[in-house]
């Protein structure tokens, strides 16, 4: 298969960066020094008529005027400008753009005629680009950033493609608190040259990304939107939030990005085709992308439920239901299995509730390990983790009552932790995690760093796991028809 054109723009070792000045409050510096700041390996030049360096590097009058040819560049200028400039970067040979600047086919026909005019630039020169009316793109095991906002949550499994700027870049503390991590994300903006099938197609074969997020507010080509997300969902999941199928939803987008939106059902019934699972919320989009990137697909819909609380484990069991999900009940061998692991209070059945119990790690390894062995589930959920940080509330009353410091109270939370680790690790045992307990507890941050997806309520996690579900039976299915 030919290299994708995302290639040497997620991969440039050199850029070309019009726009950033020593003005700090300027768009195209915000977004350059991140590549000054964050290790960035490349070589990074910048373009400006009249500094004579920026950000402590030697800026160049014109891009004719660089020691080699860029892999990329980067514009961050005034729309009218833009053509211009890119047509520099083509006599150069510069052959990779990411053009963030506004003001084009989404600000009608004016902007459209800016917008024609850099294609046909594009095309002449044969430049593959992004954009515009983007916020740039992330390749976090590069250190490469291009966007406003600094990413610095490290590498991960999750790729992102997004009509929307803001999903990339804003969302970032909010995904942070979920333990989610980017291996590559970009925002395409207008997509006037590379699209949302080319951004699929390339990471359907990036070996960093294991599950793909999608934010849709219209789609171009949908044959090839069909047939390249088919081909990739047998491989990879791929998880799309579509917000074009309204009358409201579809006029925003075109004002927004210059989409136009199409028929809600005729997209439901597009993504049920090529295996993507349509999130009702953006919420959602990341909730699903991140435990298809981070869990072993379960090979059936048969799901155990433990906790030492009785009320989210009867919620759970609920959103299982409602979800299409079972909740059997133990055989008598299973249940007499793990007995001795519960106090005298506790319920066997499935759902498990320990109720109070002196060993947390059964909670997070014995049980479930046992309950695994038996074959009766496929997969599980587990409520409570964590609540004894030293910098929670139970926490520090531990510590300063019973002399517990807070590295004794992170070890053993850590201990009581490895039963999952080794379930995941070992025995590829989906599990799907949720909890009242926030990520500063040490409990729910060590089991994040190990990419187990942890939800902040027990309907989250439910709805989590049933994608999973709802994806192993599609590939499941899919592999059948082949057959």
């Amino acid at each position: 298969m030919p290299e994708s054109p995302f290639e040497r723009i997620l991969n440039a070792r050199s850029i070309a960066f019009f726009g950033a000045s020593n003005n700090p409050a300027k768009m195209g510096s915000m977004q350059m020094v991140h590549l000054v700041q964050d290790d960035f390996k490349g070589r990074v030049w910048p373009i400006h008529p009249k500094e004579k360096e920026v950000m402590g590097r030697p800026a160049y009058a014109r891009v004719e005027d660089l020691p080699e040819v860029p892999d990329l560049a980067v514009l961050v200028l005034p729309t009218q400008i833009v053509p211009e400039m890119l047509e520099a970067c083509g006599r150069k040979g510069i052959r990779r753009a990411v053009i963030i600047s506004g003001g084009f086919r989404e600000r009608g026909p004016e902007g459209r005629r800016l917008e024609d005019q850099v294609v046909e630039i594009a095309r002449r020169y044969g430049i593959r680009f992004v954009g515009p009316n983007c916020v740039g793109v992330i390749h976090a095991a590069r250190n490469f950033n291009i966007t406003v906002y600094p990413y610095t949550l490290g590498s991960g499994p999750m790729g992102l493609l997004s009509q929307s700027g803001t999903y990339v870049t804003q969302v970032l503390m909010y995904v942070a608190r979920q333990g989610i991590r980017y291996s590559q994300a970009v925002s395409l903006g207008n997509e006037a040259d590379l699209d949302m099938v080319d951004g699929i197609e390339y990471l359907g074969q990036d070996p960093e990304t294991k599950a793909i997020a999608l934010y849709i507010e219209g789609i171009g080509r949908g044959r090839a939107f069909l047939e390249t997300a088919r081909r990739v969902s047998l491989k990879k999941p791929l998880v799309a939030y579509y917000v074009g199928g309204t009358e409201a939803g579809a006029r925003s987008g075109a004002s927004h990005t210059g989409k136009m939106g199409g028929n809600d059902r005729i997209h439901d019934h597009l993504f049920r085709q090529c295996g993507v699972l349509r999130a009702p919320s953006v919420e959602a989009l990341y909730d699903w992308a991140w435990a298809l990137a981070t869990t072993p697909i379960p090979k059936g819909d048969r799901v155990a439920i433990i906790s030492h609380s009785g009320g989210p484990v009867t919620s759970m069991a609920d959103a299982c239901a409602r979800l299409g999900l079972k909740v059997p009940t133990f055989s008598p061998k299973t249940q007499a299995a793990i007995a001795p692991m519960l106090p005298p209070t506790g319920s066997t059945a499935n759902p498990v509730d320990l109720t109070y119990n002196r060993n947390p790690g059964a909670m997070t390894g014995g049980i479930p390990k046992a309950v695994f062995a038996s074959g009766e589930v496929d997969a599980f959920l587990i409520h409570g983790l964590g609540g004894m940080s030293g910098s929670g509330v139970v926490g520090a009353s531990a510590a300063a009552t019973i002399g517990l410091s807070p590295d004794q109270i992170k070890a053993f939370a850590e201990l009581s932790n490895q039963g999952l680790i080794e379930l995941k690790q070992d025995l590829s045992c989906p599990v799907v995690i949720s909890t009242f307990s926030d990520p500063t507890d040490a409990g729910v941050s060590h089991a994040m760093r190990h990419d187990i997806p942890v939800y902040p309520t027990p309907e989250r996690a439910a709805s989590a796991l049933a994608a999973l579900v709802r994806y192993g039976r599609w590939r499941a299915g899919q592999k059948v028809a082949q057959a």
